[in-house]
């Protein structure tokens, strides 16, 4: 039977790990509405309601028994690489199984740490994991026009701007783009070098 190395993925700000069971009542408590990560992350969708977010909390628990496969987990957790505490999390999911064509999430709860490079850094070890751990060829993330930090994080993490949909989200009255930054596997490997610490 192969061995399973828990996933740990170090940064200078953050690490990627598996969820704990500490980790559970701090994520429940992000989760509630009055949080305003809530007005840049998929504001366009619902909130979980009590009901919802406690049902998402129970699933994410009984998952922390079970053995690890060699895949990469469908959620992580973005720890501060100080505390090891919860300050966010990163996941994919297909956009089409059939290519293995994985779209990448990232949520940075805590603005305490956000506007620090977190998001960036997130965002390059989740990436690096799921190319070196998998055979796709490519990786996406989607969000919107009113999003400029999350922008700004595909930018600088050298994804392109692959898609604009114009006019397609609305938040709070106000009508926005939604948009899709991409990257190749060809392309993550050519720009190794210039991730400093993390490798493809």
């Amino acid at each position: 039977m192969p061995v399973i190395v828990p996933l740990q993925l170090e940064g200078r700000l953050v690490r990627i790990r598996d969820w704990r069971a500490g980790d559970l009542p701090i994520y429940r408590e992000w989760l509630r509405p009055h949080h305003e990560w809530h007005d840049w992350d998929g504001p366009y969708f619902p909130v979980p309601d009590d009901a919802e977010a406690d049902t998402l909390v129970r699933s994410l628990g009984s998952l922390l028994d079970q053995p690890r496969t060699a895949a990469p987990p469908r959620r992580a957790v973005v720890a501060d690489r100080g505390t090891d505490s919860l300050i966010g999390v990163v996941s994919w999911y297909y956009e089409c199984e059939v290519s293995d064509w994985r779209r990448v999430g990232i949520t940075v709860f805590d603005p305490s740490h956000r506007g620090r490079g977190v998001g960036l850094e997130a965002l390059t070890l989740w990436a690096a994991h799921l190319f070196s751990s998998t055979g796709i060829r490519r990786l996406d993330f989607a969000t919107w026009s009113g999003n400029a930090a999350m922008c700004r994080v595909g930018e600088k993490a050298g994804w392109r701007e692959e898609a604009r949909f114009r006019d397609a989200r609305e938040v709070r009255g106000e009508v926005y783009d939604a948009v899709v930054f991409g990257v190749t596997r060809g392309e993550w490997e050519r720009t190794a070098p210039t991730r400093s610490g993390v490798s493809p």
